[in-house]
């Protein structure tokens, strides 16, 4: 039996008594076409077009236009993570779909070394608008360089460079935090990373780590009190078997207040004091960076550097699309976004 014929535009145009043209830009409006239509007529080649089941040739419309309408998420971190912020992603959603694009999702295999060896085709293979990677590990450097040959337009999430990248300043954000610690009265105010056994040391893992210590470091020396930085190491980032060891411990409770790496570190010392009979804060005070799930559904309400990753992924969707009208060599400013200070209860 032979499928019914796909109705056209140019079906759409006959019945709707228009050109072609007028029933391309009421149906899919492009800002800069010369064509103006009144809403009623856009509104009666949209009811025509449902009458006709009119279903967009994805493929037809990228030749004519040389525009895939698919803009590339591509998360620079492998393996299972269970705490993957969702409002980047969000974010970038948000502008695409205004743009009416759709979404390609992007991961690495497990246990990438070597970016070369496990590159997605999207990097040789032309068949994205843009790409907006999101960055948490050193392997996005790898990917920088890898983008720049392809020539395909990348805005980097989370990411910092001079150009075409979102990210957080995290140095101003720690020199922040550690100046509510101080001023709330705390003086042996110590910094925790973190490390999971098999992972990256801290100087090779994601440059906010570098920052967030940065900053510290600053703002403890500006109050002339001493600065003493420590790194926890633990199984993994979450889960049922990671816990505190008794030698951190014994780092730890030396301090009256501890700035964790992130939420996810600050709940782990947080259950490791309870465990231990220490009191938050009396005992310890803990704060952290990030605000999303980990905070929200932390034992107290945490401490923490709310990062707007909402208006980050919007940002970045935006820039990707204004690389897309302008180039792939086009080159956009970079934006720094600052986080804000969430005072709750373990401080």
């Amino acid at each position: 039996m032979t499928p019914p014929r796909r109705a056209t535009i140019k079906d759409i145009a006959k019945a709707a008594g228009l050109s072609t043209a007028a029933v391309s830009q009421a149906l899919r409006p492009h800002p800069k076409s010369n064509i103006k239509l009144q809403q009623e007529t856009i509104d009666r080649v949209k009811r025509v077009a449902g009458e006709l089941n009119y279903q967009p040739h994805a493929g037809a419309r990228s030749i004519r236009s040389n525009s895939f309408d698919t803009i590339g998420y591509f998360t620079a971190k492998t393996g299972l993570f269970l705490c993957s912020p969702a409002g980047y992603l969000a974010g970038v959603h948000d502008v695409a779909e205004v743009q009416g694009s759709r979404i390609t999702m992007i991961r690495l295999p497990v246990d990438v070394e070597d970016i070369t060896k496990a590159m997605p085709a999207v990097f040789s293979e032309r068949n994205l608008d843009a790409l907006v990677i999101e960055s948490y590990s050193e392997i996005a450097r790898q990917i920088f360089e890898k983008v720049q040959a392809a020539r395909l337009p990348v805005i980097f999430l989370n990411d910092r460079h001079e150009t075409n990248s979102v990210y957080v300043d995290d140095e101003w954000a720690a020199g922040e935090l550690t100046r509510h610690l101080i001023e709330k009265g705390y003086q042996r105010v110590g910094f925790l990373h973190r490390h999971v056994e098999g992972g990256a040391p801290v100087k090779k893992m994601h440059h906010s780590a570098r920052d967030r210590e940065s900053g510290y470091r600053k703002a403890m020396r500006k109050a002339k009190l001493p600065v003493s930085c420590h790194t926890v190491t633990s199984k993994g980032v979450v889960g049922l078997d990671v816990e505190v060891s008794p030698a951190d411990w014994e780092v730890i409770r030396q301090y009256d207040a501890v700035i964790a790496y992130d939420d996810d570190l600050a709940n782990l010392v947080g259950r490791a004091a309870y465990d231990r009979g220490a009191r938050v804060p009396k005992d310890l005070a803990i704060a952290s960076f990030n605000g999303d799930y980990g905070s929200l559904s932390s034992w107290q309400r945490l401490t923490t550097m709310r990062i707007p990753a909402y208006e980050m992924g919007k940002r970045a969707a935006e820039m990707a699309f204004e690389l897309f009208r302008s180039g792939s060599d086009s080159l956009l400013p970079s934006v720094a976004y600052r986080p804000t200070l969430l005072v709750g209860q373990t401080t």
